[in-house]
């Protein structure tokens, strides 16, 4: 019998908000795959079937129960998520080119015909947007925050995971802030919501600050529920667990408990900050609404993973190994457990 590692789940002083839409989109999701990511091998489409990531979509937006408005928040969940799998350890000169043409495309361009059909998703996911109202700015906001994702998060990963080292702890914040996407997939609040924030609004050192906490704190708490498969991927480096272990010399058990206190920490500035915002008049309802949404999201990713019977962090269930080798097998069991 195999020894069994407890990992704690996160916990949160916010609601977490059912949405009604949840398993509604898997027909569409599959027919996603079918046409536009046959770029990618038969047996990854295969399993991203089994993976319900455009639920994931729904359980961070769960308020949102227009089909229309949900769509290409749903469409964005899939191409964010297959994305970073797909350029995980692409040699950064083509990575650049690639992440430049999804600028022009996000922000305007049609893609050609004989392009990879990841840019057709989202080119839809931006026509259905200006369909629903939104503004071009916001359009050019979450363009240039997926540039961001690109730039600051999955390129600066890369020769980590290439040289097989680990940054430091505080290096590894600023990173992962940025890789795990959530500083663009927070930007699906304004439509899931019907109201882009001003500029100016978004801009304010406060909005920012909340945008990064909502970045680190589903960034922890991905590595947490993702644990189990980065053990097995020889060239994985980014997982908070990891970088404690390494950069303090402690035990794994001493590792997840220092990591969920940094956690915590997250999570009380951001309740902090949310109940004590700055005068954004005329719009004071709405940014309290887009921080309330921002909690839902943390909530509702985190649901995700234990209750929505995704398979891709179980053995087989993720889409490819990262580094093109077989997985590490495992001697011991993980299992997740809720902290008392």
């Amino acid at each position: 019998m195999k020894n069994i590692i407890h990992i704690p789940k996160p916990t949160y002083p916010w609601p977490t908000v059912q949405s009604l839409i949840s398993e509604t989109f898997y027909e569409e999701e599959s027919s996603w795959y079918d046409t536009d990511y046959d770029f990618m091998s038969p047996e990854s489409i295969k399993r991203y079937k089994k993976q319900r990531i455009v639920q994931v979509g729904a359980f961070m937006s769960p308020t949102t129960t227009d089909r229309d408005i949900f769509r290409p928040i749903g469409r964005f969940a899939v191409y964010v998520t297959t994305f970073d799998d797909y350029v995980e350890l692409m040699p950064l000169e083509e990575l650049k080119v690639f992440r430049d043409r999804i600028f022009e495309v996000m922000t305007g361009e049609d893609p050609r015909p004989e392009e990879k059909g990841i840019l057709r998703q989202m080119a839809a996911a931006r026509k259905e947007w200006l369909a629903n109202g939104m503004p071009q700015f916001w359009i050019d906001r979450i363009s240039t925050n997926f540039h961001r994702f690109i730039t600051y998060g999955i390129m600066e990963e890369t020769p980590f995971k290439f040289n097989k080292t680990y940054p430091s702890l505080a290096r590894y914040l600023m990173i992962r802030a940025y890789s795990i996407g959530m500083v663009t997939y927070g930007d699906l609040i304004e439509p899931a919501t019907g109201f882009a924030l001003p500029v100016d609004i978004y801009n304010h050192p406060v909005i920012q600050r909340l945008v990064m906490l909502l970045s680190n704190i589903i960034a922890i708490q991905n590595d947490y529920a993702s644990i189990r498969k980065e053990m097995t991927i020889e060239s994985e480096r980014f997982n908070i667990i990891f970088i404690l272990q390494n950069e303090h010399n402690i035990s794994f058990e001493e590792a997840c408990i220092e990591g969920l206190r940094i956690h915590d920490e997250f999570v009380k500035e951001m309740e902090s900050l949310s109940v004590c915002l700055p005068d954004f008049y005329p719009y004071q309802k709405e940014v309290e609404n887009y921080v309330y949404h921002m909690k839902l999201m943390v909530t509702g990713c985190n649901s995700w993973y234990y209750e929505g019977g995704t398979q891709r962090y179980s053995p087989n269930g993720f889409a490819v190994t990262p580094d093109g080798q077989d997985p590490i097998p495992l001697n011991f069991e993980v299992k997740h457990i809720s902290r008392e």
